[in-house]
């Protein structure tokens, strides 16, 4: 019996072990790594970012101020400052791997039929993640948590031991405050995943994201960037902690610095407050996962295992409609196989549809932060103000960028075998497809958003709309260059990394953006100022949307499909003389 009982439990840890490391690995293949080396390699490139980035941020907090000074007490307020940088900074990195936070319908395939107990696949689940936020938290406080220890225990003892015992208060507390933050993103996921029907839930959770992402990434950039728009907000807190208010427990970041003090020895009544409500949050993270998790298995579960007889009639009625609309921009059978399939793997496909929430939460943060940064120098944000205008642009140029990258992005390689056994001498047919699809479903919606918003701003309609217009002309132009001489269908081609080579380009690329739109918005500003001016623009933009596809139509007929991505060879030898 005892034998027994001693062989399930060591069972029962191999495949701890194994469903462990399998959704660790799981949480790193996102949306822009596909091998185990490039997973590996940028993996260590993201954490020495990290770890610069705080650490750097701690260094000019405390280098200054407690180099030669003794702590007066005071040290909370840049531990309070760290601990909310960190806490944004694994709010951002969570939010990435939001589609990888729980087992797909892959796992629950592969997983059911196996001798696998249900407590096993979530304490795997529960390892994992442990690991993940473990591995973020050393890796953001390696540095940070040393540059605390060698500039405020100097004034408290000269032990190493008590140096030490430093390092570790602050690596403690600051993985509580990720614990927190991870588990916190996790229960949303789950919840809505639990609460939702499933069409419904992959477009709340996308929307969910989006808002999640940019608001995370616009606290930020505004912390990083401009500091002061919160530091009115952190000045109040010292006066508020020494009236002994309850305000001061209202600041996640502040749970965790009580933490920190009481793990340092701090006998301060708040301090203690404030570390027993680090201790609660902790175990509430904790079981709204549990809870979260089982609801969510639960359903997904039983999804997985009852197929849909039939599709609902509102289902039929939307797909009819969308077919009507299509038939109008995809005319021929090239261009409506390229189009539907790109429309329907985008729907689909959580990978995919990530790529493009991710890259509009970033553009949204980027052109809010822009805005709140510059309120000063901003008279009226009116169609006279070129740097308001360019907020705009950069939207589009957002956006074109994202459904490129996941244009790029392989869904189902073993598809690809229709469009082979397919392809028509029309090659040009299948770039219009894509094209007219991106302009119609991505590029007019966002025009129309835009007239929408600016019309509401200005109360102007025919401002609004010729903003709108010059937009939609440049996302047209923008298509034709973004898919210049693209020879693939998209998602059905092998794609070879680390192409754009950001490691050297990424500067020179961010610098002619910036410049790009410096120059489009003064553009813009003076054809609104004559408005009669504006139709020789669209003109000359139709003309040259007109040049730009009949040069890539004729590249295409002359060049095959690319349906297996070659890189570039690592020898290039030269021609030999005739």
């Amino acid at each position: 019996m005892a034998a027994a009982r001693l062989r399930d439990l060591r069972e029962d840890a191999d495949q701890l072990g194994l469903l462990s490391r399998h959704f660790f690995e799981r949480l790193f293949r996102n949306d822009f790594v596909d091998f185990e080396d490039q997973m590996k390699a940028r993996l260590i490139a993201v954490l020495a970012i990290l770890a610069v980035v705080v650490g750097w941020s701690s260094q000019m907090l405390v280098f200054f101020k407690y180099e030669l000074s003794p702590d007066a007490g005071t040290s909370w307020q840049e531990k309070n400052y760290i601990f909310i940088l960190m806490m944004l900074l694994f709010g951002v990195v969570t939010l990435l791997d939001w589609e990888a936070l729980f087992p797909d319908r892959r796992d629950f395939v592969n997983l059911t039929p196996l001798p696998v107990r249900l407590r096993t696949v979530f304490a795997a689940k529960l390892v994992s993640f442990l690991a993940f936020i473990g591995l973020f938290s050393a890796a953001m406080n390696s540095l940070s948590s040393v540059v605390f220890a060698l500039f405020l225990a100097q004034w408290r003892s000269n032990s190493l031991a008590f140096v030490g015992w430093h390092v570790l208060a602050h690596l403690a507390s600051a993985f509580a405050a990720c614990f927190c933050v991870f588990f916190a993103c996790v229960f949303v996921n789950f919840f809505l995943m639990a609460l939702l029907p499933a069409s419904l839930y992959r477009r709340a959770s996308a929307l969910v994201r989006f808002v999640l992402i940019g608001f995370c990434l616009f606290l930020l950039l505004s912390f990083l960037v401009e500091p002061g728009n919160m530091s009115g907000a952190l000045r109040s807190l010292p006066r508020l902690k020494d009236h002994g208010s309850p305000l001061v427990g209202r600041v996640p970041s502040m749970w965790f610095v009580g933490l920190y003090e009481v793990l340092l020895g701090t006998s301060d009544p708040v301090f203690k407050d404030l570390a027993r409500t680090a201790v609660q949050a902790l175990g509430l993270s904790l079981g709204a996962f549990g809870l979260a998790c089982g609801l969510s298995y639960l359903k997904h579960f039983r999804r997985t295992l009852e197929a849909s007889k039939r599709r609902p009639h509102a289902r039929r009625l939307r797909e009819g409609a969308a077919g009507l609309v299509e038939a109008i921009y995809l005319r021929s059978p090239e261009a409506r196989a390229v189009g539907g399939f790109f429309s329907r793997t985008v729907r689909s496909s959580p990978r995919h549809r990530a790529v493009i929430v991710n890259g509009l939460a970033v553009g949204a943060a980027l052109a809010t932060l822009a805005v709140v940064a510059n309120r000063r120098n901003l008279q009226a944000l009116s169609p006279s103000n070129a740097y308001f205008l360019a907020q705009s642009l950069l939207l589009v140029f957002v956006l074109l960028g994202a459904l490129r990258a996941a244009a790029d992005q392989p869904a189902a390689l073993e598809s690809n075998w229709i469009f082979r056994l397919t392809e028509t001498p029309r090659r040009d047919r299948y770039a219009a497809g894509l094209k007219n699809t991106v302009l119609v479903r991505w590029c007019l919606p966002l025009a129309a958003l835009l007239f929408a918003g600016h019309w509401g701003l200005w109360r102007d309609a025919r401002a609004a709309a010729l903003h709108a217009l010059f937009c939609l002309a440049l996302a047209a132009l923008g298509t034709e260059l973004f898919f210049f001489r693209y020879p693939k269908i998209p998602f059905a081609c092998t794609r070879v990394p680390g192409k754009l080579q950001l490691q050297t380009r990424a500067v020179p690329y961010v610098v002619g953006i910036l410049g790009l739109l410096a120059a489009l918005a003064g553009f813009e500003k003076a054809l609104l100022a004559r408005p009669r001016s504006f139709w020789i623009f669209v003109a000359a933009a139709a003309a040259l949307w007109a040049v730009l596809r009949r040069v890539n139509a004729r590249f295409l007929r002359d060049h095959a499909l690319v349906f297996v991505e070659e890189p570039e060879p690592a020898m290039i030898g030269f021609p030999e003389d005739a």
